[in-house]
């Protein structure tokens, strides 16, 4: 078979043509099968040359892996949405003002003022300015709902109690950006004029304040604005961190960003230059503002930024992206989920995450806490303001809040017991309230808080009851208490509880209630499901070492009648609360990793999962619990938790659990500090009074995990299967340099199965090791940069947090991923070879369309044979009632064909009409003036694309006519067919900016595209195609120097896709236009060469030739098989 032969220097001649000669002899068997249908020789020989059953392995093996990894990111390890529908009266004043003598995008961007019916009565700003940023395809519109939650929390409660209560807190203007649904995902030079245009609008936005009647500002005398609140969803986060590194940014206009469902570290999407430069330049400005090179002189020293991320319902944007802790210390921003947000406790999908009422609700509460129009920047201070936003996001338990907040409450209550025995507990006992107001009185419970007890030891309490202050009679209460001699004067105390009894003596204890440092926890009950479900317990947690001051805790229940309820109350010891369970394939093989908790336990726990620090891993834990033998307290809750980022989930009435979360990411800056433990982490409260503490089974959630990589390699399938597209086209032009024998595809293919894959996948797992195994301290310093940054935190304690980015390869740490890269080269193989095979049909049905077409005849003999054959004859009979049905079937389907396969090929027929002759040159100059004028280049490469699939087309048709006479090489159809498929691979990467051109050209056509106009990005492209076009084989490189050049360039190609494509997707189409640009530089020479030997045998003058050109011209002419 021609063109059979494959390339490498290892295997003999002899040995190459063993291995095809077997793999001929399976593919035998696949031509009789087609040759029974009736299809032609031709292209059967052409597709199937070279290939075995290993390229069907492989396919296989991608089509499994990849419906398994779909299954599993669509219905495992999911969380449930839990978000309440929301309600409101929308209004939005356009600021037409705001116009081109302010700012040259008004033109193309619009400036909204939003108003909640009923409740905002005038359209001029006089309150706190906020400026709701869209993200990538969004809506100005989207910023009612938090809007509209803000008037109302306001006015109604204004209303009620006639005035909002709170000194210095005003309504909130609520100003929204229209973008016109711009795609400034896909393009950073979008995303620089949206925050331009705001910064400009900022500007404005305040001086509206200036112009504002005194009679709509009820505090005239407080100081206008001087700074406004950013709230940006999706790619509107960035927009609102790149406003403050532009020139046109007026400084300290904003010092509060708030973010939803943000990629600040790593762009969604690679493919433009700009959107990657951009995400350096502001990443690296947020750096090094709070290293000590600026100590003093920080430009964003009082900005907080709250990044709010989704989780696993966000299926747009992962939600690894939107952590800040390599970008800023905590003091001033954090990142949380909204599964650990106190009362909202539900993952959130990237559009829900606007109008979540739960969540929005919380927005709204930090906002009117941090607002003091007293001040100029109308909020309060940095501290003051962070301690606001951890006390609405963040719950208090363990380290994860960083409240590092002293206990040094006032004494507010005075209580008095009576001298009796049965009042105070002892320490080591628990105080187990079943039912409150038993005794039909108030009672209260002292516990003695010990002083010989290790200071990491600390109390435990949990109750149904709600323990704030509330002005009930009823109701229970937590007190830190200290006891006081008699002689003491009460009179500042303004609260006084008697519980003693006049004729016997008493006990007086100066109390403070510990009601502001209750926790919420969603409720735990026989009944309970879901953490939202609305109803919640109370929780607090004190470290002996921090109450050491008091003496007792007193337990109040105030109740005089019988009431449903219940508190438990217990000191933990520290060092029998923590256990570790390490789970790992080796323990799923035995069923998983267990641990048998003590029944002589605490009700509460924490269990450690070692080695669980990967977002790309999943895991269940199984919790087994024996008989109570009384009904139960309170059934079982369970909070999973990470350090950083800070992400809580809560599992009421646990048994089975599905253990996903975001630790370490690819991609994601890695982050170090001694207070972190990168290991997930579990907090268990079980009831204490059954002593029947569970088992816990750990194990990895294989299937589960599958699904993780869909959201963290997206752009892998761009990056991957060009490199090895790549080493495929290697192979080929090694094999035609040496041979004159351009090999198709699939042997070229065959061979990288055989040879290269194998080498390929080992190769790829050492690497993933050695990037583990290198350490800042090591080598790895050398590879990749490592940025280092001193911060302090509310500790005032120095943190030496160093910032390690993981950009090479699939930016993986840890050893338990090495499998990954195998994976991925298999399924990208797999995806290769399932286009190349889908090209193919495609391109054979086009070119028999085109042959249809010109002799208005269908070859009906595949579907004769089919039909002739007992079994189909039989079903058909048997589904229809009969062979009557028949006739009347096939008459459908041959109409069907004709009138489908006659349209198709009139595309190809204009394409070749139009670029025949002198109109080549003609439309080539067309295509770059407009690129240079208005269109972006990647209008260019679609169009060349489509250019190229046409002459490919053509290479089909004219194989098949010549190869009927015996003289066609399949040298050029190869050849096309292979730059076809490396362009197919590129559509990727140049579709998103064509699509925002596209966007862009349907709001504004008249405008001007503002980037991408760079002729040479593309020209060497269209000048390739154009050679192609006219039917030129690539000449070969002879030469030892021309033909390291050529393997150089798809070396560099596979080498950079495989280790940084991922991130720098954008890259690859330039190198494969330096690739395309010295395969002209081949056909130029060579058209030199037949020029000069032209004009020697001629006599001609020197400097006459053919012009560009070179290679054989398949068209007019074509050589004998090799």
């Amino acid at each position: 078979m021609a063109g059979s032969a494959v390339a490498g220097s290892s295997p003999t001649t002899s040995d190459r043509q063993d291995y095809f000669r077997g793999q001929r002899r399976l593919t035998r068997g696949w031509l009789r099968r087609l040759n029974w249908l009736g299809w032609p020789r031709w292209p059967q020989r052409w597709i199937f040359q070279g290939n075995s059953s290993l390229s069907v392995i492989v396919m296989l093996i991608t089509l499994l892996s990849l419906g398994s990894i779909l299954y599993s990111f669509v219905f495992l390890q999911q969380d449930v949405k839990g978000c309440r529908q929301v309600y409101m009266a929308p209004s939005y004043a356009r600021i037409k003002s705001f116009d081109t003598s302010i700012t040259r995008f008004a033109s193309k961007y619009a400036l909204y003022l939003y108003r909640e019916q009923g409740l905002d009565l005038t359209l001029e700003p006089n309150g706190v300015p906020v400026l709701f940023i869209p993200g990538n395809a969004g809506s100005y519109k989207q910023g009612r709902s938090i809007a509209a939650e803000a008037a109302h929390k306001f006015y109604d409660t204004a209303r009620a109690r006639g005035s909002y209560g709170v000194e210095g807190v005003r309504n909130l203007d609520f100003f929204t950006a229209d973008f016109n649904e711009d795609l400034t995902a896909f393009h950073g030079r979008t995303l620089l004029d949206q925050a331009e245009y705001l910064n400009d609008a900022i500007e404005f936005i305040l001086s509206l304040y200036a112009s504002t009647s005194s009679s709509h500002r009820p505090n005239s005398d407080h100081p206008l604005p001087r700074s406004v609140i950013l709230i940006g969803h999706s790619m509107g986060g960035i927009v609102a961190r790149t406003m403050l590194t532009l020139p046109n940014y007026r400084p300290d206009s904003v010092n509060t960003i708030i973010t939803l469902s943000t990629p600040h570290v790593v762009p969604p999407a690679t493919f433009d230059w700009d959107i990657v430069k951009i995400y350096n330049k502001i990443n690296q400005y947020w750096r090094e503002s709070f290293s000590d090179k600026l100590v003093g002189r920080n430009p964003l020293a009082s900005v907080s930024v709250i990044s709010i991320a989704g989780g696993k319902l966000d299926q747009i944007v992962p939600s690894d992206y939107s952590s800040t802790s390599s970008l800023m210390p905590s003091t001033n921003g954090f990142t949380v989920f909204t599964t650990g947000i106190p009362t909202v406790w539900t993952g959130v999908d990237h559009l829900a995450i606007v109008w979540c009422d739960q969540l929005r609700k919380a927005i709204v509460k930090s906002l009117l806490g941090i607002i003091d129009d007293r001040e100029p920047t109308q909020t309060t201070y940095l501290d003051t303001r962070m301690n606001i936003f951890r006390e609405v996001f963040l719950t208090e338990l363990g380290k994860s809040s960083l409240k590092y907040s002293p206990l040094s409450l006032s004494y507010d209550t005075l209580l008095k017991v009576p001298n009796s025995p049965s009042v105070i507990v002892h320490s080591n006992s628990r105080v187990i309230l079943r039912g409150l107001g038993k005794y039909r009185q108030p009672r209260a419970y002292l516990i003695p808080i010990p002083k010989n007890r290790s200071p990491q030891d600390f109390f435990s309490i949990m109750t149904d009851q709600s323990l704030e202050i509330d002005g009930k009679d009823q109701r229970l209460d937590v007190m830190l208490c200290e006891q006081t001699p008699e002689n003491v004067d009460y009179s500042s105390i303004s609260n006084i509880m008697d519980f003693s009894k006049q004729e016997g003596p008493s006990l007086n204890f100066l109390c403070s209630n510990s009601a502001p440092h209750s926790i919420l926890l969603p409720a735990s009950t026989s009944s309970s499901q879901e953490p939202f479900e609305g109803n919640t317990f109370s929780y607090l947690q004190y470290k002996l070492e921090d109450i050491l001051r008091y003496e007792y805790i007193a337990i109040i229940d105030s109740y005089v009648s019988p009431t449903s309820g219940f508190l438990v109350a217990e000191i933990v010891d520290h060092d029998a609360y923590e256990y570790e369970v390490r789970p790992s394939l080796a323990a799923n093989m035995h069923g998983g990793a267990r641990l048998q908790i003590p029944a002589e336990s605490n009700g509460f726990m924490q269990v450690t999962l070692t080695g669980a620090s990967s977002s790309l891993v999943s895991y269940k834990l199984q919790l087994n619990y024996a008989e109570c033998g009384h009904p139960a307290i309170f059934a079982p809750l369970v909070r999973q938790y990470i350090d950083d980022p800070h992400e809580s989930k809560y599992f009421p009435n646990a048994r089975e659990i599905d253990v996903s979360f975001y630790g370490s990411a690819p991609f994601v800056p890695m982050t170090t500090s001694p207070r972190n433990d990168p290991n997930v982490k579990f907090q268990i409260w079980v009831d204490p009074s059954c002593n029947a503490h569970p088992e816990l089974i750990a194990s990895v959630d294989l299937l589960g995990s599958l699904g993780n990589v869909v959201m963290r390699f997206r752009t892998v399938l761009a990056a991957l299967p060009l490199a090895i597209v790549g080493m495929v086209v290697l192979i080929q032009f090694n094999e035609y340099d040496s041979k004159g024998v351009f090999i198709s595809f699939g042997a070229a293919f065959e061979y990288y199965v055989v040879k290269v894959l194998p080498i390929l996948i080992l190769l790829s797992s050492v690497f993933s090791v050695t990037l583990s195994l290198l350490t800042p301290g090591s080598l790895l310093p050398f590879i990749e940069p490592l940025d280092q940054t001193e911060t302090n935190t509310a500790l005032d304690e120095p943190i030496y947090r160093t910032v390690q980015y993981n950009n090479m390869f699939l930016g993986t740490t840890g050893m338990q991923l090495m499998i990954l890269g195998p994976v991925l080269f298999t399924i990208a193989s797999g995806l290769i070879i399932i286009m190349y095979y889908i090209l193919y049909f495609a391109l054979f049905a086009i070119a028999q369309g085109l042959e249809y077409s010109q002799t208005r005849q269908w070859n009906m003999t595949a579907v004769n044979r089919i039909m002739s054959h007992p079994f189909p004859s039989r079903l058909i009979r048997g589904l229809q009632g009969g062979a009557t049905s028949f006739p009347f079937l096939l008459t459908g389907l041959s109409a069907l064909k004709a009138a489908s396969v006659a349209s198709l090929p009139m595309v190809v027929v204009i394409i070749h009409t139009l670029l025949s002759g002198n109109r080549r040159i003609l439309a080539t100059f067309v295509l770059c003036v407009s690129v240079f004028a208005y269109v972006p280049y990647q209008f260019a490469f679609v169009v060349g694309f489509l250019v190229h699939t046409s002459t490919c087309i053509k290479s089909l048709c004219l194989q098949k006519s010549q190869t009927q006479s015996g003289t066609f090489t399949t040298n050029f159809t190869n050849f096309s067919v292979s730059m076809l498929m490396v362009m197919v691979w590129l559509l990727p990467v140049n579709i998103p900016v064509l699509i925002v051109w596209i966007h862009n050209l349907s709001v504004r056509w008249n405008l001007p595209f503002s980037s991408h106009h760079n002729i040479l990005a593309i020209m060497p492209l269209i000048a390739l195609v154009e050679r192609m076009i006219s039917g030129k084989m690539v000449p070969r490189a002879t030469g030892i120097r021309k033909q390291m050049i050529t393997k150089g360039l798809l070396v560099y190609l596979i080498t950079y896709a495989i280790i940084h494509g991922v991130l720098h997707a954008y890259l690859l189409h330039y190198i494969v236009n330096i690739f395309a640009f010295w395969l002209v530089v081949l056909y130029i020479d060579e058209s030199a060469k037949r020029a000069r030997a032209e004009n020697a045998a001629n006599g001609a003058t020197p400097g006459t030739g053919t012009g560009i050109g070179g290679g054989t011209d398949y068209w007019t002419k074509s050589d004998k098989r090799p």
